[in-house]
């Protein structure tokens, strides 16, 4: 079963001015997440939902308030959750900006070290106009960009948007058409879905863990079909965060900072974004639903047991939270918990199979 991601549904900027109300859960400590959640209608997937939210703000200690609608609907077939997030569009400058008044920590600072000069950057790009091809190798690096764009959460942790105002940061639905496991505790049952690993997976998305590359993937389908392609211009505004962490040895050798091609090709996780001898995770990232590997790129590749942001879940199957998944949020601008934060040298030490993995099963998306 998979999971569903808001990016790819429109080229509009998404402006949200919807207070939150009925706010589940206490307050937490001082100086540290809250995460307040809407009534999902379910008081058992009430308290479960108040799981996974309780397990990020044990993990953060940004003075952030991130406020979340709930809900369960019917969802396309084998999705198992959706996030739709509030973004926030800026320029480059005041991302790089933000993260480096944010930075704590050896991660923190490798990540702003490799953040391109100046006040733009560049990127590998197909799919456009300018380079159409996506299947014969050809190639465009995009120079000059200053545009960027992040959820609201995310921005609110890199100090871009009032930390604790009221206003909606994102909305999470839960499919109504499968079984869920509330409580993760005693393990998940047979034919059950867990519940809380769903939610801790789309909070993740709220939080920041997302790709433009989708939008790219998304609306390449229409000039795949009918040859209207969009510039590379067009896709400017939609480059993440956690994009900056995108490379190749391709990218590397075009001299582009980051990798953001849909199609086969293998995308590495570096958060120095140098691909040179120094990925962190080789072939780490999905590439694209419809023209890449299947799986939405705002996902680690799937079936190699990296994380909660893994792409697809199975029934029975126990969701667990890994190093590289905390060290991801780290670098986007998340200040964990130091107990919870590896080295960057350790994670290719780290070895993190989630529970009852089988090669078989059948999973959803979420970006």
């Amino acid at each position: 079963m998979k999971f569903e991601n808001s990016m790819q549904a429109t080229f509009k900027k998404l402006v949200s001015t919807l207070a939150v109300t009925a706010a589940l859960g206490v307050a937490s400590p001082a100086h540290a997440l809250l995460i307040t959640l809407t009534d999902t209608g379910n008081a058992t997937a009430n308290a479960g939902f108040r799981t996974a939210a309780n397990f990020w703000e044990s993990k953060f200690f940004d003075n952030v308030t991130v406020n979340i609608t709930s809900g369960f609907a019917a969802l396309d077939t084998n999705v198992i959750g959706s996030t739709g997030s509030a973004d926030v569009y800026t320029n480059y400058s005041a991302m790089k900006a933000g993260l480096t008044a944010d930075a704590k920590g050896a991660n923190d600072a490798k990540m702003v070290a490799g953040l391109p000069g100046g006040s733009s950057y560049s990127k590998l790009i197909n799919g456009t106009f300018e380079s159409t091809d996506l299947y014969g190798g050809a190639s465009y690096k995009q120079n000059g960009v200053t545009d960027v764009s992040m959820t609201r959460a995310n921005a609110k942790a890199i100090g871009l948007v009032d930390a604790n105002d009221a206003v909606e940061d994102a909305q999470i639905t839960f499919s109504s058409a499968f079984n869920f496991d509330f409580d993760s505790s005693d393990g998940i049952a047979v034919g059950f879905m867990d519940f809380v690993g769903v939610a801790i997976h789309e909070i993740g998305h709220a939080l920041g863990f997302t790709s433009g590359v989708d939008v790219l993937d998304y609306y390449y389908q229409y000039a795949y079909y009918y040859g209207d392609f969009y510039s590379d211009k067009d896709y400017a505004p939609f480059t993440t965060v956690l994009d900056f962490t995108r490379c190749s040895a391709r990218s590397e050798a075009l001299g582009a900072d980051m990798d953001w091609r849909i199609g086969s090709n293998a995308k590495d996780f570096a958060i120095d974004g140098s691909c040179s001898g120094t990925e962190l995770v080789s072939n780490a990232w999905s590439t694209g639903s419809y023209f890449g590997d299947g799986r939405q790129a705002s996902h680690w590749k799937d079936d190699l047991g990296l994380g909660i942001m893994d792409p697809t879940f199975a029934f029975g199957e126990l969701g667990m939270v890994s190093a590289l998944d905390l060290l991801a949020f780290d670098v986007i601008g998340w200040d964990l918990q130091r107990s919870s934060v590896p080295e960057p040298t350790s994670i290719l030490l780290v070895s993190v199979a989630l529970a009852g993995l089988v090669a078989t099963r059948r999973r959803k998306t979420t970006v």
